[in-house]
């Protein structure tokens, strides 16, 4: 039976793929990859492109924004991959990050499982622990958690002391006020592994940058 098999390609650093990942890859006839924009780029594609087979057909899927949007896209996208199973090939779902980590491939799921089909999940390097390497910085420490949050979230924050903050684009004012309101010190950073990587501390820089792929690291003591 043909397999759908879910691949998290990293933050976006074409060398941070697993092994697991490049030769899942190299192996399947059909490529998907999301793009947040439609007839944009995507950019799981684009960090995995030199991995993928000259013969492979790859296809570039329009996942927009808003959640009905998306779960409708995400409909679409699993008819297609249907289609391409039930013809006994291969596909790969190329993820940013971690297939199961604030990723379109969950979408998709229920879908195929529901139906009956196989699916195998690949992990990938997420943006976070990236960005932690990147900046040197322990993302938890001992007996505490680490809470990793959307930017929408952050009010809810109470005694926790190391978190993860994403999804930052248009909420930046909002997190940094209630980050400082409650003592925590901060690292901004965006595009982690590729070009155009912005590493910040200052408040009013990381206003100025605004950047759609953004997360912060905190911590206080």
């Amino acid at each position: 039976m043909a397999t759908l098999y879910g691949i998290g390609v990293g933050p976006g650093d074409k060398e941070l793929l697993t092994v697991k990942a490049v030769r899942i890859i190299q192996s399947c006839d059909v490529i998907v990859a999301p793009s947040a924009t439609y007839g944009g780029e995507s950019i799981a594609l684009e960090t995995a492109r030199e991995y993928i087979r000259e013969d492979s057909e790859i296809v570039i899927k329009h996942f927009p924004m808003g959640k009905k949007d998306r779960v409708l896209k995400a409909l679409e996208a699993y008819e297609f991959i249907e289609s391409k199973l039930r013809e006994g090939k291969n596909v790969a779902f190329l993820t940013i990050g971690d297939p199961y980590v604030y990723s379109t491939y969950s979408h998709m799921l229920k879908h195929m499982r529901d139906d009956g089909f196989q699916v195998e999940t690949i992990p990938g390097i997420t943006s976070f622990c990236a960005a932690a390497s990147l900046v040197d910085r322990t993302l938890v420490v001992g007996n505490e958690n680490l809470v990793v949050m959307p930017a929408t979230k952050v009010k809810e924050i109470t005694d926790e002391k190391f978190i993860v903050v994403m999804k930052v684009y248009k909420h930046e004012e909002e997190v940094l006020n209630t980050l400082e309101e409650k003592g925590f010190d901060y690292i901004y950073a965006s595009r982690v592994g590729r070009e155009g990587q912005i590493v910040l501390t200052d408040r009013e820089e990381i206003l100025k940058v605004r950047d759609y792929m953004s997360l912060i690291i905190a911590s206080r003591s």
